[in-house]
């Protein structure tokens, strides 16, 4: 009886270091997907600084062309049919105290084996207001 009851111990002892393993490495993840968002977002600020005209930011971009672009409503980004965008454009005016009124975002290849978004954020005069890098999920 000994015998089974150390082993379904060493069984349990197992099974929590396999789970506390997986949440320390999903919390690294985590802290260092954030760490690289935001590396890449200082580096694209710095390529793509306050002021340049979108004009400017299509020539570096070559032949690609924006997968998605849109324009301020109306009655402001909260009435944008897309909460996503709603929300990103309405968060960003907030850290950045400015108005957007025109958005683009182009993708392409980041690294070796990965796709990342750009995201350019304008001001009525096609200004860059600012800039930020996002991971390309598929």
């Amino acid at each position: 009886m000994r015998a089974c009851s150390a082993v379904r111990s060493f069984n349990k002892m197992k099974r929590l270091s396999v789970f506390l393993l997986i949440v320390g490495l999903t919390v690294a993840a985590c802290a260092s997907y954030q760490e690289y968002a935001a590396e890449r977002t200082a580096r694209l600020r710095h390529m793509y600084p306050s002021g340049m005209s979108k004009e400017d930011v299509q020539a570096k971009w070559g032949d690609t062309r924006p997968d998605f672009s849109a324009s301020r409503p109306s009655q402001g980004w909260g009435a944008y049919p897309s909460d996503y965008i709603a929300k990103k454009l309405g968060d960003r005016e907030a850290v950045t105290g400015r108005r957007v009124e025109f958005v683009d975002r182009y993708w392409g290849p980041d690294g070796f084996l990965s796709l990342c978004y750009c995201w350019y954020f304008y001001d009525s005069s096609g200004r860059i207001v600012d800039a930020e890098w996002q991971y390309k999920r598929d």
